[in-house]
């Protein structure tokens, strides 16, 4: 179908393949797909997902006058006035607070708007068909857009805390009721039939790629959003509390939310150890994967300039080095300990441990810390057996979030891009001796498979993802999510050099401070900045990690000084900010910010 073809039904028919309701009133092959869709959908989820979708396949935003003031052209721009706006207000109030427990009809003015979408079935989709000279924009971009602000604004803060001004509605403690029950569900069907494609890595609880009841997930899913975007004139600009995101094929995407309530963000400070190990790592840990039955003329013909390696996780590869490994986390958390009344979070690099060790670190941690919230860590392998007994090899993040003292989640995913190493950074880093130099370029060897973003709620207010290097400069294909659901804070562990302002981090840190306005930490092991330091060609750096939030403050974070275990305390608190969408709507959320770092260090006799 060519693109001058496509109609508004057939957006419409497309993502409601089975209708407007759930169970359809009428069975698919027994009535047209305008019959099937001819009623508003129940839920304001699916109607955002339609309306929003709409108006991003016909470019409705870049025609809309944000002003309600502003005179409508000829030339397609249009305008929501005042007494539209008051009337999706009404709307939206009227269906978030309804007390009908079987939520009951949509209002009477969405069942008017989604009209017009009907009556408008066979109009063509896209702008290039409207906007001609003396053209005045069509009735459906205005319907479009008003029932995405409604059915957004119907969603209140939806699977975070409500707004005291806000009664709680019961469309959304059903939703939330729903996300879960889907939830386990899903998780059972995906044992059940072992999947090995759609498995995610998620031990327990894996929630539902979207917020949509009767919506095609393949081709667009919806789920919670935090941060509204400063600039520009997106959907982004429009909602406040629901993110339009891709459909689940490329990047499956979860919200991660605690079945009990998270800590408040004024309670206390958000206190996170980092912990940059490995703190020292050899050139032989950078293992070059040979092909000794193929010809190098014939290998190089069919790979021309590159070749593969693998690392190696020297320091935890016996019996002994996870065994110190984890007493010297341990002894790190209870030093930190005696800085702080609480530790909240523990934070280690990319390829820093296996999951065995992990699954054993979590567990002496938290008896050394018993309000501990979470862990994060980069990983050689992941958290889902493979029916032998065995976990997939390869470079992923490992998360575990606690619920409650006992309760917790521990999920992974792999990383989604692999890492070249050109031959500029096999000299910096001193790895000649393992990966010759006169390849251009190294490639990680690592499994990609079904790329994933994952996001967890750990405060009433809060939310955070996890990048893993790659992931934070490649705009493809997480960025997009990213800036749609806008994490409060985000955590980018990373096997790279010092993390300073001049770097290629730090650039890709301040763009998604920008937008969205997430706080972005970016954290690498020791290793390799220890490695640049001696060779002495450049002014020794020892800077491990860089914060980056919407205020603009960049602080590097540097190495304690010394030898033996170290670490450093990051102090971070919420501030109270507001965000405003370009139809005038504020959004109270919270921004984390720096407070201080202080230098931790292990016990001596280790």
């Amino acid at each position: 179908m060519s693109s001058s073809t496509i109609t508004v039904g057939n957006i419409i028919s497309s993502l409601l393949p089975h209708g407007s309701q759930e169970p359809p009133l009428v069975p698919p092959d027994e009535c047209s797909a305008l019959e099937r869709c001819k009623f508003v959908p129940m839920f304001p989820t699916d109607v955002f997902a339609v309306s929003a979708y709409l108006c991003k396949v016909g470019g409705v935003v870049s025609y809309f006058d944000p002003s309600p003031y502003a005179e409508e052209t000829d030339k397609c721009y249009f305008t929501i006035g005042i007494d539209f706006r008051k009337q999706a207000d009404d709307a939206a109030a009227e269906w978030r607070d309804t007390d009908r427990e079987d939520l009951g009809q949509p209002p009477k003015f969405v069942e008017d708007l989604w009209e017009i979408l009907i009556e408008s079935w066979d109009h063509l989709a896209m702008p290039g068909s409207y906007v001609i000279p003396g053209n005045r924009a069509p009735d459906w971009w205005r319907a479009a857009l008003l029932l995405a602000m409604i059915s957004d604004m119907a969603c209140n803060r939806i699977l975070r805390d409500p707004l005291s001004d806000f009664k709680p509605s019961p469309f959304e403690r059903w939703v939330a009721k729903h996300y879960i029950t889907q939830a386990i569900e899903e998780n059972a069907q995906e044992k059940q039939n072992k999947d090995n494609d759609a498995a995610s890595g998620t031990k327990g609880i894996r929630p539902p790629p979207s917020l949509c009841q009767v919506v095609d997930s393949g081709i667009v899913c919806v789920l919670p959003k935090v941060r509204v975007a400063p600039v520009g004139a997106t959907l982004r600009n429009i909602s406040r509390n629901l993110s339009l995101l891709p459909g689940r094929g490329e990047v499956r995407c979860s919200w991660h939310m605690s079945p009990a309530q998270p800590p408040n963000e004024d309670t206390e400070t958000l206190d996170v150890l980092l912990i940059p190990e490995p703190s020292e790592i050899h050139a032989r840990c950078f293992d070059a994967n040979g092909d000794e039955e193929i010809s190098l003329k014939e290998r190089h013909y069919y790979k021309r300039d590159w070749e593969t390696f693998h690392l190696n996780q020297d320091w935890i590869n016996t019996d002994e080095g996870k065994k110190v490994f984890v007493r010297n986390c341990r002894d790190l958390l209870a030093n930190a300990k005696k800085e702080s009344g609480c530790i909240n979070g523990v934070v280690l690099p990319e390829y820093a441990i296996c999951f065995e060790l992990f699954e054993e670190l979590c567990g002496e941690l938290k008896k050394e810390e018993k309000r501990l919230e979470f862990v994060i860590a980069g990983s050689s392998d992941n958290c889902e057996d493979d029916g032998n007994g065995n976990t997939e090899r390869g470079n992923h993040v490992l998360t575990r979030v606690w619920y409650t003292e006992e309760a917790h989640q521990t999920t992974s995913r792999k990383k989604h891009h692999r890492w070249r190493m050109d031959r500029s950074q096999v000299e910096t880093y001193a790895l000649s001796a393992a990966l010759n130099p006169k390849i251009k370029n190294w490639w990680e060897d690592t499994p990609l498979g079904r790329r994933e973003v994952h996001f967890h709620r750990f405060r009433e207010r809060s939310v955070f993802s996890v990048l893993i290097c790659e992931e934070l400069a490649r705009s493809d294909p997480c960025h997009e999510i990213l800036r749609s659901v806008a994490p409060n804070l985000i955590f980018a562990l990373l096997l790279d050099g010092p993390q300073i302002k001049q770097r290629w981090p730090a650039q890709y840190a301040a763009n998604l401070a920008d937008d969205p306005g997430s706080s972005v930490l970016t954290f690498t092991s020791f290793g390799l900045i220890d490695r640049s330091n001696k060779q002495g060609h450049h002014p020794e750096n020892h800077s491990i990690a860089l914060w980056k939030d919407d205020s603009g403050k960049f602080v590097e974070i540097e190495m304690p000084k010394g030898e033996g275990p170290r670490a450093v305390l990051l102090s971070l608190w919420s501030d109270h900010v507001s965000d405003r969408t370009i139809t005038g709507k504020n959004s109270r959320v919270r921004s984390w910010r720096y407070s201080s770092h202080f230098p931790i260090y292990g016990n001596k006799n280790n």
